[in-house]
């Protein structure tokens, strides 16, 4: 009896609750729905994602001109932005890799000016070192030639 009476309340006193599983099917619509935008959204930025790739892979160790500096930015920036240029509607999480992607470029950008002011460094020195033995060179042959001068006037 107890148990026909906890049924027959249960039964009034949840008939006007949703079932929580009842949305599930449209949960799911729009989660796929969600993902196909971000997949369409997506395949517009690889050129974006690529062409910033192929100018920072470009770089050579040579110094860098200031106008391809200011375009890998300019790429940088708009990977980091791409999806929060006016594209908020969409929420899908992959969206936030395009910041991390940013950061990597960004650092293979910085390590690439790196090496380059490095590179121009030790050219640099090597051109100063060279400069400098010349001079030694030239040193040594006037201290020779004084040197020679002078025992040839004390014999």
């Amino acid at each position: 009896m107890l148990l026909a009476a906890l049924i027959f309340l249960g039964v009034i006193f949840l008939k006007g609750y949703e079932s929580p599983f009842s949305d599930e099917d449209i949960i799911s619509i729009k989660n796929l729905e969600e993902k196909s935008r971000f997949d369409q959204q997506q395949k517009y930025s690889y050129k974006i994602l690529d062409s910033t790739f192929s100018m920072i892979n470009k770089l050579t160790d040579e110094s860098l001109q200031p106008f391809v500096e200011d375009n890998i930015m300019y790429g940088i920036n708009d990977v980091a932005n791409y999806f929060e240029n006016g594209n908020n509607n969409i929420t899908d999480i992959r969206k936030d890799a395009y910041p991390q992607i940013a950061k990597f470029y960004k650092m293979y950008f910085t390590d690439k000016k790196v090496i380059s002011s490095k590179t121009e460094n030790i050219k640099n020195f090597e051109k100063q070192f060279e400069e400098c033995s010349i001079g030694f060179k030239e040193k040594k042959n006037q201290l020779f030639q004084r040197e020679n001068a002078y025992k040839a006037r004390t014999q």
